[in-house]
């Protein structure tokens, strides 16, 4: 018997041989043990800590935690080990190498599935794989730490992969790839990548619809579909346990957009959108002309801050000012610049860039491919640059936003450009594969390489030409920088003479970059060229395509993700050490108090919350009424509202040295306490406008939508009357209390109502919203237990459907897929012949 399967699995070894050393010789630092130094990441473990020091110390799953905004659900941040098996798929696929490798990894080995899905020529798949993958944003976005977005980019081809190969007729291993990808899709849960790949899947469900209408297979179409759809389904049951509290959180937060107050919008906005507000979600608005950075990676100067050389206009211009070089020197490897003008006001990291050389090759396909999925990937590319361009397209955006449904809920639109960014991709992978295929004449296919070649090169020029007369060189950040350059330089004019050079600086980099696209782009086609003349095979202009491709990528990517972009795990952990004000607070043996920090941005940083019960912190799901409270409240420094926090420290700046010292509050209330008068407020905004002047520490403000709950009687509180904390958990929290009276007791607690339950003596009593965020109720008179428990029934349903659904869709999908590579080698198996007797 002589097999075949062997002979045809090799060149995929070999492809996953070059993914694998391609990302490891990329990430080389992290095989020594190092990390990449990401901001976000930082955040995270500050977020995280409370959590994962109680699930260390006791074994419960964490739910709630106290280490940011006063209180809030730890669903987003940590809650412990899932049930979710798919989890074990992400090492496993990846082959449990280190971060950043596996999401590099991932994401080749993702677009390699689709391409060869495609019946795509080999080396174009290796191409397309590392086109993908090296995408600038995705280097980007992993230098600044956003670790489940590049998972779930990573996977967006596989999804494809998976409902193109039942489309395709291969209904149960499509079926079963699609349901494994999107699984694990959800997963790693950045659920506005998930948006944008649904976009992607009905995009391709369309285009696979008329195809099958003008081929009269239409029974095919609904049949794959069924199955596609009991795929989705199984995929989204696997991961139960973090969709349907999300989905239950969400009510609570800015994304819900269920705030009640009116006092700084019109009620008729107001009640437009039940998701973010638009102005915060347009946040990174992409410019309709900074699209160019598809082509051009310097187009609208990179990122917000870079480095410049000494031997740069700025440099030369501060020596001609009369700067030493020596200081140049120093001032310039210190401070980064902003070179960045294009149009998202918040500036950025970086540019998306995917690669001269594929954008030439995605124009060569326009010109040559005519399979019916060029039409639903010409459909996502305007779709994503649509999004993205946000609040620069608002005619059309500002309708998506409010009709969409769930569109409201994202933000950043930029984050669009990740359809393109593949749909590139895969289309100027198949604009090569038209090259190779034979389908055309060589005289057209040099007819159509000379047009794709001119078009081309006509963006470039393009691009050029609309900055130099039309856009100019000028940045949002500029007035700012001219104030800093003047004080600098001792005057306005030698700080205009210094933004002038900047922006002769970026001019510069568009023209370099321009020249640096324009040569990557004639290699291409160069190559293709030497192949349509018969000067070179197939394989050698392949190969150097794929090069030119990976060189091109890499020498930008290297801007923004780097070996310095890496430090050891005590040089990371660095910015987490404790000041010698922490340290100093860290001696309170109160085991529950808050603290405010002032030294940092205090509700977009979240490493105060690695030490401390924060006031602050940072999460883009904060819940809507501690927002309020905070727009309202603590941001005028309203110390009543300070006090009822609990807030015993506050961290300020020295007024000598600047280093951080603590303070402490002898004001702050403590954990609980009795009132002696209840106002009733007819709605939201007289509650919160009540906050301004009100003593919390004798009054509370209710609204009186729970009056009905507390009914009418007049608080009473003795002279000894007081409640004690005597037991702290996240998720559960102990008081006696003692007051010869009937009294209202106030609680130091967010109020959050899906999931806290109170008892008073083991009696479940209503927890009512008081001072428009903390909790309350009614408290008999004498001495009394009182507990607080947190135990979400969603979040235990969710967990028990999550581990009974993904473990049965993991045997399915290793069922059929052992079935389908027992089926293959029977297909690969020939006898040998029979020897002549």
């Amino acid at each position: 018997m002589k097999q075949n399967w062997l002979k045809a699995v090799l060149p995929h070894l070999a492809a996953i041989g070059i993914f694998l050393l391609l990302a490891m010789a990329y990430c080389a630092p992290a095989l020594e043990g190092k990390v990449v130094n990401q901001a976000d990441m930082k955040n995270v473990e500050g977020m995280a800590k409370e959590a994962k020091d109680y699930y260390e110390a006791t074994g419960d799953r964490p739910l709630w935690t106290n280490s940011m905004f006063s209180g809030m659900p730890s669903y987003v941040i940590y809650t412990g080990p899932g049930t979710n098996k798919m989890g074990y798929m992400n090492w496993i696929i990846t082959l449990k190498t280190p971060f950043p490798i596996n999401m590099l990894f991932l994401a080749m080995l993702s677009m390699y599935l689709l391409l060869c899905v495609l019946d795509l020529k080999y080396w174009i798949r290796v191409m397309g794989a590392i086109a993908f993958a090296f995408c600038s944003y995705n280097v980007i976005i992993i230098d600044v730490g956003h670790i489940t977005k590049m998972f779930d980019i990573a996977l967006m081809p596989a999804v494809l992969a998976g409902i193109i190969l039942t489309y395709r007729g291969r209904l149960l291993t499509g079926a079963a790839l699609t349901a494994l990808a999107t699984g694990m899709l959800i997963y790693n849960n950045h659920l506005q990548i998930i948006y944008y790949t649904l976009i992607m899947v009905a995009c391709l469900a369309v285009g696979a619809f008329v195809h099958a209408f003008k081929t009269q297979q239409l029974p095919q179409f609904f049949k794959a579909s069924g199955l596609l759809a009991i795929a989705g389904a199984l995929a989204i049951l696997t991961s139960m346990d973090s969709l349907m509290i999300l989905r239950e959180y969400t009510d609570y937060t800015m994304r819900g957009s269920k705030s009640e107050l009116t006092l700084d919008k019109d009620d008729a906005a107001q009640k437009k959108s039940t998701g973010l507000d638009i102005d915060y979600a347009y946040d990174w608005s992409y410019g309709k002309a900074e699209t160019g950075t598809f082509l051009i990676p310097g187009y609208v100067g990179n990122s917000s801050a870079q480095k410049l050389s000494p031997s740069s206009h700025f440099g030369e211009q501060m020596v001609s000012l009369g700067v030493p070089a020596a200081q140049v020197d120093q001032f310039l490897s210190q401070q980064k610049l902003p070179m960045y003008y294009g149009a998202q006001s918040k500036g950025t990291s970086g540019p998306v860039y995917v690669g001269a050389i594929i954008c030439f090759l995605f124009v060569l396909s326009l010109l040559l491919v005519d399979s019916w999925h060029k039409w639903w990937l010409i459909a996502v590319t305007a779709i994503g640059f649509i999004l993205a361009w946000g609040k620069n397209l608002a005619f059309i955006n500002d309708f998506l936003f409010y009709h969409l449904p769930l569109y409201n809920k994202f933000r950043a639109p930029a984050q669009a450009l990740v359809l393109p960014s593949l749909t590139f991709v895969v289309l100027g992978c198949w604009g090569l594969q038209e090259v190779a295929a034979g389908k055309y004449t060589k005289t057209v296919l040099l007819q159509k390489l000379k047009q794709a070649l001119l078009i081309t090169g006509g963006f470039l020029l393009g691009f050029v030409l609309i900055t130099n007369f039309f856009t100019g060189f000028s940045s949002a950040s500029d007035a700012s920088m001219l104030q800093y350059f003047a004080q600098m330089m001792g005057g306005e004019e030698n700080g205009k003479l210094l933004i002038r050079a900047l922006e002769k600086d970026r001019s510069s980099l568009l023209l370099q970059d321009t020249l640096r696209s324009a040569i990557f782009i004639l290699i291409a086609a160069a190559a293709i060229w030497a192949y349509l003349k018969d000067k070179m095979t197939w394989k050698v202009s392949a190969i150097v395509i794929t090069a030119a491709v990976t060189i091109d990528l890499l020498q930008v990517d290297k801007n923004y993700l780097n070996s310095d972009s890496f430090v050891d795990d005590l040089s990371f952990m660095q910015a987490l050490q404790p000041s010698p004000a922490d340290q100093q607070i860290k001696q309170d043996p109160d085991p529950y108090y808050r603290v405010f920090n002032v030294t940092t941005a205090p509700f977009d940083d979240a490493s105060p919350s690695y030490f401390h019960k924060n006031i602050g912190g940072y999460s883009p799901a904060k819940l809507w009424l501690y927002q309020d409270l905070i727009t309202h409240q603590i941001a005028k420094n309203n110390m009543h509202v300070m006090n009822m926090l609990n807030t015993k420290y506050f961290i300020v700046p020295d007024q000598k040295t600047g280093q951080p010292i603590a303070q402490r509050n002898p004001d702050a209330y403590g954990n609980a306490w009795f009132v002696k008068d209840i106002i009733w407020a007819p709605d939201a905004n007289t509650e919160m406008k009540t906050l301004d002047y009100l003593n919390t520490r004798d009054s509370a403000v209710i609204d009186k939508r729970f009056q009905a709950q507390v009914g009418n009687f007049k608080p009473g509180a003795d002279s000894s009357a007081a409640i004690k904390l005597t037991k702290y958990g996240p998720n559960q929290l102990e008081y006696t209390s003692h007051n010869s009276q009937e009294g209202f007791g106030v609680f130091s607690e967010i109020y959050y109502p899906a999931g806290w339950e109170a008892s008073i003596d083991g009696k479940p009593v209503d927890i009512i919203r008081t001072n428009y965020a903390l909790r309350g109720f009614k408290i008999p008179a004498g001495d009394h237990k009182i507990e607080m428990k947190f135990a979400p029934k969603t979040f235990f349903t969710g967990l028990k459907i999550a581990g009974t659904t993904s473990t049965l869709l993991l045997l399915l999908v290793v069922l059929i897929f052992g079935w389908e590579f027992y089926q293959q080698m029977k297909r690969e198996t020939v006898p040998a012949p029979e020897k002549k007797k």
